[in-house]
């Protein structure tokens, strides 16, 4: 539930629309242009900024720290069989190329950034047909970053972005293996 909404004008004059969430620590920053009722967005719009971290489309300069954190048995064994390990540099190659064509209205992949470091990611994959009032949720983290809260803040931002921004979407979703109790726990912090 949302306590206020206000608009800003940043350095170029252009308005910037500021939403803080209830507890006032989670807040997201889009441009106006995002706000209409038109629902094509592009990804690289998107930055949702929180306390802690920051959401924000993948760059090519997070190749080195998204192997670093991808190359994990520990997170790659909670993930889908997509997700491959060893995490190589083709690897990561294939995925920023891939990040950089996808429009929001096709689905969302974020980076979550910590102290300006690609530490994880997260997604939105909009349902179709008559499942197009769902999307799901999909989320990982670097193992170094784990019990941090980082997770939880990111799911948070994400999920409130997307109820925010996606009249359609009636109900947001994720699907944790049933071994992955940290994951779980993140969701049930976020009232899954």
């Amino acid at each position: 539930m949302l306590h206020r909404r206000e608009e800003l004008k940043d350095k170029n004059d252009s308005v910037r629309m500021v939403i803080a969430s209830s507890d006032e620590k989670a807040m997201r920053v889009f441009d106006e242009d995002t706000a209409n009722t038109n629902e094509l967005r592009r990804t690289d719009s998107i930055r949702l900024i929180g306390s802690e971290v920051i959401l924000r489309p993948w760059q090519l300069e997070d190749k080195q720290s998204l192997i670093d954190n991808a190359n994990n048995y520990k997170v790659a064994v909670h993930l889908r069989d997509q997700f491959p390990f060893p995490y190589t540099n083709e690897d990561a190659d294939r995925w920023l190329h891939f990040t950089a064509t996808v429009n929001g209205d096709e689905n969302i992949y974020l980076a979550i950034e910590l102290e300006k470091e690609a530490v994880g990611g997260v997604s939105i994959k909009f349902g179709v047909d008559v499942h197009r009032c769902t999307a799901e949720l999909g989320y990982w983290l670097g193992e170094t970053f784990w019990g941090r809260g980082i997770s939880r803040e990111a799911v948070k931002l994400i999920k409130d972005y997307v109820f925010d921004k996606y009249a359609r979407i009636e109900r947001v979703y994720a699907a944790p293996f049933s071994t992955n109790v940290g994951s779980m726990r993140v969701l049930e912090k976020n009232h899954f």
